[in-house]
């Protein structure tokens, strides 16, 4: 890239015009910015995705672990006849019909197949949907903060063109005076005076529609910082722009391509997907499960003959089941993250390929802008020459007033130029930097 624009000397005339509308203690951009940053919507939304994430991790952790159920239930049961048994030396004996029950269970079990084929899997993609997660939100906080750079400055150009107005209204009517003098001494045509005079309520139009464009982009400003307070132009843009990348383009490139939150973000979901579909792939097999459970209940009907008292037993077994069902489902489970997988992979592309013209026109935005800055100046301090120039030729006699207020909006249109040019230049500097994943 070609060397920072020096700064300006205390008495160039850009500096001079960008000077005049710095307003000490004003808003700056970066104090605009973080303002909007903070009390953005859309920032706020794109941060529900990490609390979805971070959910979807706990519910594939529960899948890791054996499951516990705790139970405690009441049973009333119905009446039967037990027969009586005659023993010899004993007598008859009759069991007793009991008709409630209280009872409390725990069961714990563990499914090796949804815990090793689909639930750790799973577990890794919701990790990696978190990981992508919080890089998307920086990228949005980026995307916001660009969005909103551009709408601050958009603000001063605005300040600008009623600051240029309000000087050529000024001209025109220091013209007007000047002219009037002519007229009355006979060294100028009546027709010179209206000349003016047409220029001057052209003047006073340029100035009520800068007004209307100033209301508009200071209401864009305040609805975007969430406030009320009008706000001022506390930038000084005759002060070179700091922070401007200095690789040459593949650098930047490159550079993007490792740092581009949102291409992180697409990556990482593209890994997530990987490991869905192992987790879906996994519900293809047979489910191996182990059970262990106790119970505590009042009878227990375990215990024979049937007794009023509390009694505890336990049981632990394996289970193997397969359910060609849910092998159907999990295959075309299969196959829509596969699709999704893909599609991912082409986003991916797609991003990549953006990313490369965003980082060249941020790059050759840059360069043109200080270009632009330059031949500015140069036109400033031209066309305010001319201007003087122009004004004692007048005097002189030598022109008319249609010379010289063709030279007034040269002067204008160059001041015009200086401000739009060191705004373009703050501009492409902040492109620059979110094309390759910096905070503007």
């Amino acid at each position: 890239m070609t060397p920072e624009v020096p700064a300006e000397e205390p008495d160039d005339a850009a500096a001079e015009a960008l000077r005049s509308l710095y307003v000490p203690g004003g808003l700056t951009s970066a104090q605009a910015v973080t303002q909007i940053v903070a009390t953005s919507p859309d920032l706020d939304r794109t941060k529900t995705l990490l609390l979805d994430a971070k959910g979807g991790a706990m519910q594939a952790m529960s899948g890791l672990v054996p499951s516990l159920f705790l139970v405690g239930r009441y049973s009333r049961l119905s009446p039967v006849e037990n027969p009586t048994f005659d023993i010899p030396g004993v007598g008859p004996l009759t069991f007793p019909s009991l008709t409630q029950q209280l009872a409390s269970d725990a069961t714990l079990v563990y499914s090796f197949t949804d815990s090793l084929a689909e639930a750790l899997p799973s577990y890794r993609a919701a990790k990696k949907n978190k990981v992508a997660a919080e890089y998307q939100i920086e990228a949005e906080r980026n995307d916001v903060a660009f969005l909103r750079w551009h709408t601050y400055y958009e603000f001063a150009r605005a300040e600008a063109n009623l600051g240029g107005a309000h000087f050529a209204h000024e001209a025109a009517e220091s013209q007007r005076k000047e002219t009037e003098s002519l007229v009355a001494a006979g060294s100028a045509a009546r027709v010179d005076l209206m000349r003016v005079e047409a220029q001057k309520e052209a003047a006073n139009v340029a100035v009520e529609r800068a007004k209307l464009g100033l209301q508009v982009a200071t209401r864009s400003l305040q609805a975007l910082m969430h406030t009320e307070e009008l706000p001022t132009l506390g930038e000084d843009l005759s002060k070179p722009v700091a922070a401007i990348p200095a690789e040459t383009e593949q650098a930047l490139k490159e550079r993007a391509f490792r740092e581009r939150p949102d291409l992180l973000a697409l990556r990482t979901y593209s890994e997530a997907s990987k490991h869905e579909l192992r987790s879906a792939i996994g519900g293809r097999m047979p489910d191996l499960l182990i059970r262990g459970s106790a119970q505590y209940s009042d009878p227990n009907l375990r215990v024979i003959p049937q007794q009023d008292g509390f009694e505890a037993t336990w049981e632990a077994g394996a289970v193997i089941r397969w359910s060609p069902n849910e092998t159907t489902r999990a295959q075309g489970r299969a196959k829509q993250l596969q699709a999704q997988l893909q599609r991912a992979h082409a986003d991916v592309i797609a991003l990549q390929d953006l990313i490369r013209v965003e980082v060249a026109q941020g790059y050759h935005g840059v360069l043109a802008a200080r270009s632009a800055m330059a031949s500015a100046r140069l036109g400033l301090s031209a066309a305010r020459e001319g201007y003087r120039v122009t004004r004692e030729q007048l005097q002189a006699g030598v022109v008319n007033t249609t010379t010289l207020l063709q030279a007034q909006a040269e002067l204008i249109r160059a001041q015009v130029d200086v401000v739009d040019s060191a705004i373009g230049l703050r501009v492409a500097s902040a492109q620059l930097r979110r094309a390759i994943g910096e905070m503007p």
